[in-house]
C-alpha cells in the first residue's frame, strides 16, 4: 500500500472540500496490489465511520456499513462475518474486513474520495476531477478485472452508457488508465441498487 500513499495524499487536499469546509475525511481506497478484482463505486458517505473527527485508523469504503459487506459475503467474494451495525463497530470488526479483502486479493475503492453528508451522487466535476485520480489508483494497483457498481461507474471507467437491466453482449474495457483492464457491470450493492441482482453477478464473476 506504500505505493499507494503519495496518492492519497493528493486526494486528502482536495480543493473541493476546502472550498466547502467540508469536515469529512476522505476515504482511500483498500486492499492488494494486483487483485484479481476491484470493486469501485461512486463515492462515500457519513455513513462511514472512518470519515469522521477522532477516527484513528486505516479509511476504507464501507466501514461500519454491515450490509454491504454481507452482500460481498453472499456474492462468494469474501467469507460471512457476524458484524455488528455502525454505532458497535470495532478496530477488530475493520482488521477482519481487511484480512478478507487480502485473502480473497480484492481491491475495493470509489471513483470520489470526498465523503458527504448525503447520499446523492457528487457534482460533474468533481468527478471529472477524481477520475484522474483514479486512472493513477487503477495503475498503480494494475488489477486483472474491475467491477463497476452501477451505470455511472461503468461510464466513468468506459465511457459508454449501459442499462443495468440489459448489460452489453461484448464486455467493454476501461479507457482511463490506458491500461485497458476488462470492465463487468453490477448492480449497485446497497441503497439506490438490487442487492439480489448485484449478489447474482458477482457469483457469476468468480
Amino acid at each position: 500500500m506504500d505505493i499507494l500513499q503519495r496518492l492519497y495524499a493528493e486526494v486528502d487536499a482536495c480543493a473541493f472540500c476546502k472550498k466547502a469546509k467540508n469536515p469529512l475525511a476522505h476515504i482511500h481506497g483498500y486492499g492488494v496490489i494486483r487483485p484479481r478484482l476491484m470493486l469501485v463505486l461512486v463515492n462515500p458517505t457519513y455513513r462511514n465511520i472512518s470519515a469522521h473527527a477522532g477516527y484513528r485508523g486505516p479509511r476504507f469504503p464501507f466501514l461500519g456499513v454491515r450490509q454491504f459487506w454481507n452482500i460481498l459475503a453472499d456474492g462468494g467474494l469474501i467469507a460471512k462475518h457476524d458484524l455488528p451495525l455502525r454505532a458497535e463497530w470495532s478496530a477488530d470488526h475493520t482488521a477482519k474486513i481487511q484480512k478478507e479483502l487480502v485473502k480473497n486479493k480484492l481491491f475495493l475503492t470509489n471513483i470520489v474520495k470526498c465523503c458527504y453528508n448525503h447520499s446523492e451522487y457528487p457534482p460533474k466535476e468533481v468527478v471529472e476531477a477524481q477520475k484522474k485520480l483514479l486512472a493513477q489508483e487503477i495503475s498503480l494497483v494494475r488489477p486483472q478485472r474491475i467491477v463497476a457498481f452501477g451505470a455511472l461507474v461503468y461510464k466513468t471507467l468506459t465511457g459508454k452508457d449501459i442499462k443495468l437491466s440489459d448489460p452489453p453482449k461484448v464486455e467493454q474495457s476501461e479507457t482511463i488508465s490506458a491500461l485497458n483492464i476488462p470492465v463487468s457491470a453490477c448492480y449497485f450493492p446497497i441503497g439506490r441498487g438490487s442487492p439480489t441482482k448485484a449478489i447474482k453477478i458477482l457469483k457469476q464473476l468468480i
